[in-house]
């Protein structure tokens, strides 16, 4: 199944220790008019990054199934090295030194060096699913900057479980002149059992939030580490709760997405990750994240996977550094219990872990459906029977 994708967002929150350095990179002082793409594939001045995508039951077909695509449309080549410069020069000025990491930090910082191309579209191919045909999508807002998210019909796919549960790949269509190769994963799952919603930092990943200048130099700079405990502890509960759907819903920018990626990849169960849509037309940075922001933009996405699995009931999973507990309460409260089997929560050291913080975010909620747990207590939670309705 091939299908034509358009974009659709909303420009969200750019770094601020960024900013200087994007606006005084040559590679990118100007976003240049895009051209509408005229022939297959994609121009080979332009790269793709496709995001790994979920795939629900179609309501409206039995048997077929909606995959929800995201890309990223940008100049190809771009050069990084400058804004890493920029970067280390600033960085160096708090103490922080890129040293011999700039390598690593340049393969991180490529995104955000990247020109993102609006009013464009191309073309996704489903392997397996709906046979060769492709729905074409035209789309000519100029205000988003290269991404796109479009939900397609993909029809009926072969290789799934009678529940319509499991994997597909996903590639964009490129020119007979073109080797390059754009893929993804298409994880399909059925319209109910159980998933888990995750958070990234430190959630899954220790991230140091609350200390700033780590938090920059584990998220440029450090070879990335699991929360002890927490590998084991997921994929146990890939066991017990029979190979739920999983979801990372994170604070940070898809600048990020491919080493995020790569760290779930690594260490836990896959599944979409839904980052933030960060350009340079918007100013606070998700290093001093704006709470509220914070906030609105993860119950939106949890609002997203519900729309997409409105009687699957979850696990949602975060930690106690910003806003998890606010955003969870908030998302019990809209949803219920149907919706939200448990919730748990890290108790980070350091963080803002009262009963009376606690008390306020879980207002409404059962006390019986959220647990706070601290680092000592990962290794229990796995014997908890969440599927008998323990929490």
């Amino acid at each position: 199944m091939i299908g034509r994708l358009f974009r659709k967002s909303a420009i969200l929150a750019t770094p601020s220790f960024l900013l200087s350095a994007l606006l005084t990179a040559p590679s990118a002082h100007a976003l240049p008019i895009a051209s509408r793409q005229i022939f297959a594939g994609v121009p080979l001045t332009n790269s793709v990054l496709l995001f790994d995508s979920p795939a629900f039951p179609d309501p409206a077909n039995p048997g077929s199934l909606i995959a929800e695509f995201q890309a990223y449309v940008s100049l190809r080549s771009v050069d990084a090295s400058s804004l890493v410069g920029v970067l280390g020069d600033a960085l160096e000025t708090l103490g922080l030194d890129i040293g011999d990491d700039i390598g690593r930090a340049a393969e991180r910082l490529a995104l955000f060096a990247s020109i993102g191309l609006p009013a464009q579209s191309v073309d996704v191919k489903v392997g397996g699913c709906g046979g060769d045909e492709f729905v074409e999508v035209e789309d000519t807002d100029l205000r988003d900057l290269g991404m796109m998210v479009r939900n397609v019909s993909i029809g009926s796919c072969e290789g799934l479980s009678a529940e319509g549960g499991g994997r597909l790949q996903a590639s964009v269509e490129t020119s007979s002149l073109d080797d390059r190769v754009f893929e993804a994963t298409v994880f399909a799952s059925p319209a109910d059992g159980f998933g888990v919603i995750s958070d990234v930092d430190d959630t899954i990943k220790i991230s140091n939030v609350l200390d700033k200048l780590e938090l920059v130099r584990k998220t440029l700079l450090d070879e990335p580490t699991a929360v002890t405990g927490m590998p084991e502890l997921y994929g146990s509960l890939q066991e017990t709760l029979q190979d739920p759907s999983f979801f990372y819903v994170s604070g940070s920018p898809y600048q990020l997405y491919p080493f995020l990626r790569g760290f779930v990849q690594d260490n836990y169960p896959t599944g979409p990750l839904f980052l933030k849509n960060l350009t340079i037309l918007d100013l606070p940075s998700f290093i001093s994240s704006n709470q509220a922001d914070t906030l609105n933009y993860k119950v939106s996405q949890i609002d997203r996977i519900n729309g997409m699995y409105p009687a699957k009931q979850f696990l949602l999973i975060g930690d106690s550094t910003e806003q998890d507990p606010e955003v969870y309460g908030e998302v019990f409260r809209k949803y219920g219990a149907d919706f939200v089997a448990c919730t748990w929560i890290r108790q980070v050291e350091g963080a803002e872990n009262s009963e009376e913080r606690f008390a306020a975010a879980f207002e409404g909620v059962p006390p019986e459906k959220v647990r706070v747990f601290t680092d000592a207590e990962i290794g229990s939670l796995a014997s908890i029977d969440i599927a008998g309705g323990l929490c």
